[in-house]
């Protein structure tokens, strides 16, 4: 039996069927490599962070707002020490290098209930050999919020109550009437005190009603003002004083002098306590003073002795005392005085009778 050499229908339809299969398999392939990343070259990424927040593996991974990677996988990172979650990720290897420690990682949410993401905001710097293990950032969730809200609720409806309760100053002011009534009493002394100034009764009232009060300052702001344009037209004291800079001058000189009077103070006063000369060893010598002091004390103890020798005189002891305080031994030693002069003053007349003198 001889083969046919005719293709059938039936061939051809499973040959177009075949190829547009494999047209069809063949795109599936390129749009998932481009969605997945197949055919770009990655480098792993692990981020460690507190908490997840839902997210699973699979989800994209952007950089700037550009999909560059994908999660695979999310573990804890050591159970038995803390609770942080591990995130291993798969991220274009050139996109990597913008990742850096200055970059925020972080997971947010597509929309309000959409699928998660991991963010990271790009390094300022660029890596040419990139890091690959980075810490996340936990962002607030909207459950946060809602506690922390339920929280300062809480503290409102406290405060609220001690408002109600009459609690503190505003629980006062919320039930006490004694403010209103005061405010009324203050109101209406109010409206009294401005009927009697409306009715030129008392100090504000003559102020407010006559204009006596305003023509005197006006008198006074005349004068003042005369008094000003005379001192400016003159060539007295105040206006040698507001317009001289003579004064200013010698003020400056002055100053200037009494810095250098400051100057030489303290030199002399550096001079004077320098141990260099005479005056500076009488200031700063100990050895002076003690010998000063002791001196004091011997001075004081001879003092004392004089006063203890001066006592004995008074009281009569001793020679010096009896001649001081015995009148008869004083008439005694005047008398001998007298008779030692009355001999005296014979001798020199009659000198004969006392002295012999010869030679044989």
């Amino acid at each position: 039996m001889e083969r046919s050499n005719q293709i059938g229908w039936a061939q051809v339809r499973a040959g177009v069927f075949i190829l547009i299969t494999m047209v069809l398999l063949a795109g599936a392939i390129l749009l998932m490599g481009q969605k997945t990343k197949l055919f770009t070259p990655t480098s792993p990424l692990t981020v460690t962070i507190d908490n997840v927040m839902g997210l699973k593996v699979g989800a994209p991974v952007w950089l700037a707002g550009v999909d560059v990677g994908v999660v695979k996988d999310i573990n804890f990172k050591d159970p038995r020490q803390s609770n942080e979650v591990q995130i291993a990720m798969e991220v274009d290897r050139e996109a990597l290098k913008k990742v850096g420690p200055d970059s925020r990682i972080t997971i947010k949410t597509r929309g309000l209930m959409g699928e998660k993401y991991v963010d990271i905001i790009p390094s300022q710097q660029y890596h040419a050999i990139p890091g690959n293990n980075f810490r996340g950032q936990t962002v607030h969730t909207l459950d946060d919020v809602a506690q922390k809200a339920g929280v300062t609720f809480e503290k409102l409806n406290s405060i609220v109550d001690s408002v109600q309760a009459g609690k503190g100053t505003l629980g006062m002011l919320a039930t006490d009437t004694t403010l209103y009534s005061n405010a009324v009493k203050l109101s209406g002394e109010l409206k009294i005190l401005a009927a009697n100034i409306n009715n030129g009764q008392g100090t504000l009232g003559k102020l407010a009603r006559s204009g006596e009060p305003y023509d005197k300052l006006m008198q006074i702001l005349s004068r003042a003002d005369r008094t000003l344009q005379d001192i400016q037209d003159s060539d007295g004291s105040l206006n040698r004083l507001i317009y001289d800079k003579t004064l200013y001058t010698k003020l400056v000189s002055l100053a200037e002098k009494s810095n250098q009077a400051a100057d030489d103070v303290r030199e002399l006063n550096r001079k004077l306590t320098s141990t260099d000369n005479t005056f500076g060893m009488l200031l700063n010598d100990r050895e002076l003073y003690d010998k000063g002091l002791s001196l004091l004390t011997r001075a004081d103890n001879s003092m004392k002795d004089m006063e203890t020798a001066t006592a004995r005189l008074k009281a009569g002891e001793g020679t010096a005392g009896k001649l001081i305080n015995e009148k008869e031994l004083y008439e005694k030693l005047n008398k001998a005085v007298d008779a030692l002069d009355a001999l005296v003053v014979d001798i020199k007349k009659n000198p004969g009778r006392y002295v012999k003198f010869s030679l044989f």
